[in-house]
């Protein structure tokens, strides 16, 4: 199997890179730079010209422009990366019977409680990039063999989970939102979860997440206890009437995607440890710690 991912050189795509290559599975990243090959995902053809030489069995589509602010000040660069590219991938899905993978984002489900919502639920495009996203899902699943995953990830090389983390350690000020939820998972969870669904034959659309809902205050707070530090300066605030405007009940209903991997998927406490272990700053900050106390 040789497998293509875009976006290889981001947080998702770097992890992927690495299970399949644990795995003995041929992989092969593009990005914009620093990886195997050099692609913009925004130019239809150069994208065409990409999966031609390539010839690969599989893609992974993890590339996307995540910055809602940068989408909402121009709509049609966010179409461009996070929607447009999954047409091109689609038509080659079909033309070659290539299994596709788009992942896609949890930023559609509107409302303030903490629930979990399915596959079926019902959608709102709050924002430019959701609408994005949601075009890019639109023409992935034209593909017969094409599988959409929405998924919410962290890790701490960069993004939220780099953000909590060294707010905690440098006891930096920070407010955390108490209705904005999600089912965030460790990036790790989910690219070995990403992995085991590529080698089988389930298509359509999947919830991957956490097995279990959490507000971002709930989780900052989790880390912290992890972490061992008394989050006493943090400040609860609400994500209602932001800018951009945003989904806030985000939590995704997994057991989907639990019955077709066989497990149960990792919750908060798994989420949070693993988020913390990867971090060395983390590790040496709580060893020291430990020092002191005993």
């Amino acid at each position: 199997m040789k497998v293509l991912v875009l976006g290889a050189t981001g947080l998702l795509g770097t992890e992927i890179m690495q299970v399949l290559q644990e795995r003995g599975i041929r992989a092969l990243g593009a990005a914009r730079s620093g990886a195997d090959l050099t692609v913009n995902i925004a130019d239809p053809l150069a994208l065409f010209r990409l999966l031609v030489r390539v010839d690969a069995d599989t893609v992974i589509n993890c590339a996307a422009n995540v910055n809602l602010a940068q989408c909402e000040d121009d709509p049609e660069m966010a179409y461009r990366v996070n929607g447009a590219p999954a047409g091109v991938l689609s038509a080659w899905s079909q033309q070659t019977d290539g299994r596709f993978l788009q992942v896609s984002t949890d930023n559609y489900f509107t409302g303030t409680e903490k629930t979990k919502h399915d596959e079926q639920a019902i959608i709102g495009l709050a924002n430019a990039y959701a609408a994005s996203k949601f075009s890019g899902e639109t023409m992935a699943r034209e593909a017969p063999n094409s599988l959409v995953v929405r998924t919410n990830i962290c890790g701490a090389r960069k993004g939220f989970g780099r953000w909590v983390l060294d707010s905690l350690t440098d006891r930096a000020p920070i407010g955390v939102f108490t209705d904005y939820y999600t089912s965030t998972m460790h990036v790790r969870a989910c690219a070995e979860a990403l992995a085991d669904l590529l080698v089988t034959k389930h298509t359509g659309l999947v919830h991957l997440g956490s097995s279990e809902v959490s507000s971002k205050a709930e989780f900052v707070r989790a880390v912290a206890d992890e972490l061992q530090i008394d989050p006493d300066w943090i400040e609860d605030r609400s994500a209602r009437g932001m800018s951009p405007a945003r989904a806030l009940s985000c939590g995704m209903d997994v057991s989907k995607a639990e019955s077709w991997l066989g497990r149960k998927l990792p919750g908060l406490s798994e989420t949070v440890r693993s988020l913390v272990s990867e971090d060395e700053r983390c590790v040496t900050h709580m060893t020291s710690n430990l020092a002191a106390a005993g």
